[in-house]
């Protein structure tokens, strides 16, 4: 069964299939920024998986590679020969999820209406992009894939990871009394005008902290759909996810949210629709 079939079949229950069941996402609106480094065993499947789901709704597919070691920009570039969705940027040291997302979110088309980010081995959730999309269609500015909310799924996520992802939402709604479950998944779809304009600081894992919080301390309506964590195989390759280095940058997102409240008035929502 093709990736394809797979995404109709994971589509939610109620809707049209992946074509001409969205309202107000128009054609060719949206973008798709992917991340990359040493991500050789999934990076084709993820980019082709993606265009070949959602050949509609996607305008094109930047793919950041993050000073990869390994044949990830090759996969990618013989994949361009036959795609002309497909694009590839490539970065030089210092690498970190923070810079790479930011340099993706700079190369995003003029035209596209939304960006989807996303990491590289999200294979089981390509599926799952639709029920973002549906959630636009509800009316919204922005949808978090969220793990952690009815409907979504967590397999072999560790044990520690979830503890420290379950305190920091904890600490966020207090102190900034944030309802969202799920702010550091990097699994969301906004309009593009939020990726391309709030004054993102992080360099590393934290920046999907960032794009979870500044969009909601900035007045955006964000919603979230349920998803699924898959931890990753063997033949998926090894997380570059360090729990410690991880947990401080996490407080420098604190301190950066508080810095944004005192100066949102530059930043805040701005008629996009």
């Amino acid at each position: 069964m093709s990736v394809y079939q797979d995404a109709l079949l994971g589509c939610p229950s109620g809707s049209l299939g992946l074509k001409s069941c969205y309202l107000i996402m128009k054609t060719q609106s949206l973008s798709v920024v992917l991340i990359a480094h040493n991500e050789e065993q999934t990076i084709g499947q993820m980019a082709s998986g993606m265009l070949e789901a959602y050949p509609d709704e996607i305008l094109e597919v930047v793919v950041v590679d993050d000073a990869s070691t390994d044949k990830t920009a090759t996969i990618v570039e013989a994949l361009m020969a036959k795609n002309h969705k497909l694009r590839l940027v490539r970065r030089v040291p210092p690498c970190g999820v923070g810079r790479a997302l930011k340099d993706g979110y700079k190369n995003v088309s003029a035209s596209a209406e939304y960006i989807i980010s996303m990491d590289s081995d999200f294979l089981e959730n390509i599926k799952e992009v639709c029920g973002l999309i549906n959630k636009i269609d509800e009316g919204c500015d922005g949808v978090i894939g969220s793990r952690f909310i009815a409907g979504g799924k967590l397999i072999n996520y560790p044990r520690q990871k979830k503890i420290m992802n379950r305190l920091f939402h904890i600490i966020v709604r207090t102190l900034f009394r944030i309802k969202q479950h799920d702010l550091t998944n990097n699994f969301k779809l906004y309009k593009a005008l939020i990726f391309k304009t709030l004054p993102w600081k992080s360099t590393g894992y934290s920046m999907n902290a960032e794009t979870g919080i500044l969009p909601i301390l900035a007045g955006y309506d964000i919603k979230e759909a349920p998803v699924s964590w898959i931890g990753r195989t063997e033949a998926m390759g090894a997380s570059k996810f360090r729990l410690f280095k991880s947990g401080l940058n996490y407080v420098s997102v604190i301190a950066h949210s508080f810095w944004f409240l005192l100066h949102k008035f530059a930043y805040a929502k701005k008629k996009i629709d």
